[in-house]
């Protein structure tokens, strides 16, 4: 980190293989935010681990949220059946221009997090995939702390500013 801010990772997720589709080598794959359309023919992508780079020759909707995608490189059934499971990567400098109000997770990580007050709360120590929303995980002295990322807790992220403003919660008992 620097300034407080966190670099920029190198690679952003862009999809996961989920499985093989069909016998031409496509490949059933989940986007990671943003508009599939944005998988159009020739954008290069690498596998997480940096072993292929994959040219799209094709890429439709699929079932649900998924897209369908055909790459250059690979030809069949089973050289498809390969990248199940593997994240699909952009660079980051490739990485798709946000709007307002969106941000990448790498972005939230280290901010200061303040309640409405502006009482310092803590750090943003990670965010978590949830089912409804996503959570914010805030460190402080006395530990972990989740709250959802919902507008009625984060009332405000400003990532230019280095902080995430939240409303201020009470501590549950059991």
């Amino acid at each position: 980190m620097t300034g407080g801010h966190p670099l920029a990772p190198a690679k952003l997720r862009a999809a996961q293989v989920l499985r093989a589709h069909g016998v031409r080598g496509e490949v059933r794959a989940e986007p990671i935010g943003g508009d599939p359309s944005r998988f159009s023919p020739g954008t290069r992508l690498e596998t997480e681990d940096g072993a292929r780079i994959l040219t799209v020759r094709t890429s439709r909707p699929g079932p649900g949220s998924a897209v369908l995608l055909g790459f250059d490189e690979v030809t069949s059934a089973s050289d498809a059946a390969l990248l199940r499971g593997v994240y699909l990567c952009v660079d980051v400098d490739a990485a798709r221009p946000l709007s307002d109000g969106e941000w990448f997770v790498w972005q939230l990580v280290g901010l200061r997090v303040l309640d409405t007050g502006g009482t310092d709360v803590g750090v943003v120590d990670d965010v978590e995939a949830g089912v409804g929303n996503d959570v914010l995980v805030i460190r402080d002295a006395t530990g972990v702390h989740r709250l959802p990322m919902a507008r009625d807790y984060v009332t405000s992220i400003d990532v230019p500013g280095g902080t995430v403003t939240v409303t201020p919660w009470a501590e549950e008992t059991v």
